[in-house]
This record gives C-alpha cells, sequence and structure tokens, in this order.
C-alpha cells in the first residue's frame, strides 16, 4: 500500500506549518484550563460538561459549555495531552524566537516519546480516537473574550481542532497535522501557561489528573497552599460520579498523597464540611535524589519541582515585555529583577541598585502591572526594593 492521506487540512491550507521539536521540553497547560475541567474524566461521556460562575477579580459571569457527538462523544483529559504537547511546542519555540503557527505537524514518535509511552499498535489507535474527540467536541464559552464592554458576554464557539491530518506510508503513520483552535492559540500568545511536573503523564485516574492540574494553579499564592471543600471540588471536576463516590475517591487520594510535587491533607470547614488541603511539597524528592547522586537529569527535576507558580508568572511576563519593548532593554532593565513575593495584590521585586529600582518604577510600572494581569495575576500594585530601602511604585 502507497500513501494515504486520511482527514485532511483544506480550509487552513494557507496557514504556515509549525514543525513540532524533538526535544525534551517542560509540559505547559493554559490556566483557564486547569482552574475548572473542561474535559471528561472518562471515555464515553456524551452529557454536556457546564459551568457557570462568578469571576472573582472581574466580578463578571463566565459560562463554559462542552459537548460531544454521539459517536465520539466529549475529548477526555487524556484527549488533553495532544494540547499540552502543542502548547509546549509553541510556548519553546516563542522562546526561541521561531515563528509559530496553530498548524503544527508531528510525528507519533515525537509525541509518544515526550509522553514517555511505547509506540505501539494500541497507542496509534488510541491517538486517532483522540483526534476525532477533540475535533467533535464543541465548546461554548464566555471566558477571554476580550472585546468591548458592550459586547463583554459574547460567546465564542469552537473545537478543540479544526482540523486534522494523518499520513500513512506503507500502512505506518508518517505524519500528524492539526490545526488548533483559534481561542486557544489566543491565550498562548500571552503566556497564560502554566508549567506542569512531567510525571504527570504518569497518573492514571481521570479524578488525579485534573486535582493535580487545579492543585497546580491554586496553590500559587505566597505560601504555596490552599484549601476548599470536598463538595466545591467537585462541582468544578464536573464528574459524573455521585458525590459519596467522589469523595471517597478524595479520601483515598489523600491516603496515597502521590501527586507529583503535592502534598494533601483532609481537613473540617468550621461548619464541619470536609475539605482538602494541597501544599506544594517544594522539591522535596528532588533533593534526595540529589544527595545521592547529581545528574542532568536530577538537576532538571529539581529546577522543575522547585518553580513556583508565581515564578512561572515572572518568566511569562519577561517574555511579553521582550516582545513589547525589545531583547535588549528587557535584559538590561528588567531581567535584573528578582521576585520577593506577592501578597493582597501587591508585588515586590528587588532591584541590584537603587538607580534601576526607580528607573523601572518611573518607566515601566503599568507595563508591568498589565502584563502580570495578562498572565492571569490581579496586581494592583509594584513595590521596587534596592539596597535594603523600599520604594513603592
Amino acid at each position: 500500500m502507497g500513501r494515504k492521506i486520511e482527514g485532511g487540512i483544506k480550509e487552513h491550507q494557507d496557514l504556515a506549518r509549525f514543525a513540532a521539536s524533538s526535544a525534551d521540553i517542560a509540559p505547559k497547560d493554559q490556566i483557564d484550563l486547569m482552574a475548572r475541567c473542561w474535559f471528561s474524566l472518562t471515555h464515553g461521556r456524551t452529557e454536556a460538561i457546564a459551568h457557570e460562575y462568578v469571576d472573582n477579580k472581574t466580578g463578571i459571569t463566565e459560562i463554559v459549555r462542552i459537548t460531544g457527538s454521539s459517536e465520539h462523544g466529549i475529548a477526555t483529559i487524556y484527549d488533553q495531552d495532544l494540547l499540552i504537547f502543542a502548547i509546549s511546542q509553541w510556548i519553546d519555540a516563542k522562546r526561541l524566537g521561531l515563528p509559530t503557527s496553530r498548524r503544527i505537524h508531528f510525528t507519533p514518535y515525537q509525541f509518544f516519546g515526550w509522553l514517555g509511552i511505547a509506540s505501539q499498535g494500541t497507542a496509534y489507535a488510541r491517538l486517532k480516537e483522540a483526534l476525532h474527540r477533540l475535533k467533535t467536541t464543541t465548546i461554548e464559552t464566555t471566558i477571554r473574550a476580550n472585546v468591548g464592554k458592550r459586547t463583554r458576554n459574547r460567546v465564542r464557539q469552537f473545537s478543540w481542532i479544526s482540523e486534522w491530518e494523518i499520513t500513512e506510508e506503507e500502512g505506518e503513520v508518517r505524519g500528524i497535522e492539526v490545526v488548533l483552535a483559534e481561542w486557544l492559540f489566543e491565550s498562548i500568545q500571552d503566556f497564560h501557561v502554566l508549567t506542569l511536573d512531567k510525571r504527570y503523564f504518569e497518573i492514571h485516574g481521570g479524578v488525579e489528573r485534573w486535582l493535580y492540574l487545579y492543585a497546580r494553579k491554586a496553590t500559587g499564592g505566597a505560601n504555596g497552599t490552599w484549601k476548599e471543600t470536598f463538595k466545591s471540588l467537585y462541582k468544578k471536576s464536573a464528574s459524573q460520579q455521585a458525590y459519596k463516590h467522589y469523595a471517597n475517591a478524595l479520601r483515598k487520594l489523600v491516603e496515597k498523597n502521590g501527586l507529583p510535587g503535592l502534598r494533601l491533607e483532609k481537613t473540617k470547614s468550621t461548619s464541619g464540611d470536609d475539605m482538602l488541603l494541597m501544599e506544594r511539597t517544594e522539591k522535596r524528592e528532588a533533593i534526595e535524589a540529589r544527595a545521592k547522586l547529581s545528574t542532568p537529569k536530577i538537576e532538571a527535576q529539581l529546577a522543575l519541582i522547585e518553580r513556583t507558580p508565581l515564578e512561572d508568572a515572572w518568566e511569562n511576563v519577561l517574555e511579553l515585555m521582550r516582545r513589547h519593548l525589545g531583547e535588549a532593554t528587557t535584559n538590561s532593565w528588567l531581567a535584573k529583577l528578582q521576585l520577593q513575593g506577592l501578597e493582597d495584590g501587591v508585588l515586590t521585586l528587588k532591584a541590584p541598585t537603587k538607580f534601576i529600582a526607580d528607573w523601572v518604577s518611573n518607566n515601566y510600572r503599568f507595563k508591568l502591572i498589565d502584563s502580570w494581569k495578562s498572565v492571569g495575576q490581579e496586581i494592583h500594585e509594584v513595590r521596587l526594593i534596592a539596597d535594603g530601602k523600599n520604594k513603592a511604585a
């Protein structure tokens, strides 16, 4: 059998093709997708996923409604791995100054190798099924509808994948191309992402996977902890389980405490409701490994575990500033600042000299605040510290 093409890129043929790298790139996920579950936790779900809530920062009511076809169902949290792969490729390419596109080309070998799974026949079949679900799942949402106030409640509708194509030669898959949702691509342009632990892909259960993603975002505060009731987590996860079974699953996760880089503890609210305390364990496993034997792999894992969501955000802010101000200006003034903390909307940065602190305060304060907001952090004040003296911007 010769060359065979299934699917086919038609509408977006004029879109420049972005080729994925085979490098071991750190996984990234879009922040909005971590705040509530946008994917089915199990295979075969056809019942719609719906979220409606008031955003605490903006006071705006946001909606999310996700439906799937009767044939394929809603895209699962395991199908999301392909989106995480694409997002991670984009971010790495942008950091290197390479041109990017939402039309991405990759080989199954690259994808499976990045996930750390074997390239077997069943893996190819699951990948093709995931492509079908990502294409036939429909999302309607008001989130990130960055338009004028009069039309702010406009609903955008899209599928995770607009088009896809698989090329086979002699019965073997040689290449895959997908065109991903413009809504998703727009958010990546603003670096609205967080870094994940590579061990995320070793998590098997759907509930565990979503809880890791949620905790990774929720523990981004100064103390690295977050508490929430079981019932609230149940609602945000959009689980189809009965609540008592979901709550029991959370209790088992607390007993196991196996989520990478996180510690779970069951507590009680003042009204007696079950609550889950999530805490970033910071580097413990990697530090123990380093004490035994330091290798490049262990050092890379340590750097990932030590990095907090706030540090991720700062890295993304610097990338935005490089786009707006240029590489030389950003490196000369902003890249020399050090994160000190974020509390009650006040971001504290440390400058090596008072001159740099004054210059940044006078020239880049508003740009910094806007950039922090664009990556999902509500900053209303920047404080520069230099030579032991505070200078509030």
